[in-house]
């Protein structure tokens, strides 16, 4: 009798629960977006679309657009940044699609492209991705330049795939180890490992990887690497300090511990985004050296 009316009356679920969420991770999430916390968590449990960055070296967005249509995939244009689209109908044609092998798209979330659209970019200047990780926003950055754009990852085995990439879309990527060799850079970006709490649509098992002591360390490494970052860059150069982080341990409180250790440097500027958007969550500041 007991089972029975367990089964009938089955106890209610907790907020965690509710939210497939680590309980550790809801406050935290909850004082990092504020009003926004409800609706974020609910686009969180919903598919990622597919987002696409127009080549500009190769193609505008219209030609992007007639190129994909060739090739029987629909989609449209994306006001988070000015070279995203958002596949509509035959994602999966995609990396077939003559408009792909050609380089006049690449697969990229609009947010990671709104973090390169909103850097402050000049002919001439001297730019180091200091995470490349599979490279796609060097390949987003030497599109905008026009020029060779330096790359690094403390693991290089990530940047294989980057020369073909590279080749593909005509870009000049050049893999540089140590990044210390290469001078004094006009900009260093620095696009850290992180909890990807911005991105768990498309890695749902992410946060239950993710512990207390895993995002303590991560807070660590994101520490050292902007503490490198800065002795790369030249005097009046910058840093753009980036996750795909929601959290604000990751975000906000590193860019105010690293002006705290760093009186050289001021804040700029500094955007988010969140999935709200439709975009993956993403942070980006962006800080000077006086």
């Amino acid at each position: 009798m007991a089972e029975a009316a367990h089964l009938a009356h089955p106890p209610a679920m907790t907020e965690a629960e509710e939210l497939d969420c680590p309980d550790w991770l809801v406050p935290l999430l909850r004082d990092s977006l504020g009003p926004q916390f409800a609706p974020v968590m609910a686009a969180l449990r919903e598919r990622a679309p597919v987002f696409l960055r127009v080549n500009v070296a190769r193609a505008d967005r219209a030609e992007a657009l007639a190129a994909l249509a060739r090739d029987g995939i629909e989609a449209r244009a994306c006001a988070i940044a000015d070279t995203a689209l958002e596949v509509v109908s035959g994602a999966r044609r995609v990396q077939r699609a003559r408009a792909y092998a050609d380089g006049l798209v690449e697969l990229q979330d609009a947010a990671s492209q709104a973090v390169v659209a909103a850097l402050d970019l000049a002919p001439g200047m001297r730019v180091l991705d200091l995470c490349a990780g599979g490279g796609g926003k060097a390949l987003a950055l030497a599109a905008r330049l026009g020029t060779e754009v330096l790359a690094h990852d403390a693991n290089p085995a990530r940047m294989a795939d980057l020369p073909a990439r590279a080749a593909r879309a005509g870009a000049r990527i050049t893999p540089v180890a140590p990044p210390e060799g290469a001078g004094p850079m006009d900009l260093v970006l620095a696009d850290v490992p992180c909890s990807g709490s911005g991105s768990w649509r498309r890695d749902p098992e992410g946060k239950w990887r993710l512990t207390p002591e895993r995002l303590s360390a991560l807070r660590d490494t994101q520490a050292g690497i902007m503490d490198r970052a800065a002795g790369l860059v030249a005097e009046g150069g910058r840093l753009a300090y980036a996750t795909c982080s929601l959290l604000t341990a990751e975000n906000d409180d590193q860019v105010a511990a690293f002006l705290g250790r760093h009186s050289g440097w001021r804040l700029a500027h500094s955007a988010r985004w969140t999935p709200l958007q439709g975009c993956d969550g993403f942070f980006l500041a962006v800080l000077t050296r006086r």
